[in-house]
């Protein structure tokens, strides 16, 4: 049970950490920085 129970624990953070990596790639970040509207200085800091 106890290794059922570790297997079932490895897969659960292997799904969370592969859509962690999705969620936070460029691609997906430039997707809601432009469907959002928002833009920046130079800098990098948030502007309007």
């Amino acid at each position: 049970m106890t290794e059922a129970l570790r297997d079932l624990a490895r897969c659960l953070y292997r799904h969370v950490q592969t859509e962690h990596d999705h969620l936070n790639s460029d691609e997906v970040i430039e997707d809601d920085v432009i469907a959002n509207g928002y833009t920046f200085t130079e800098p990098g800091l948030r502007f309007g």
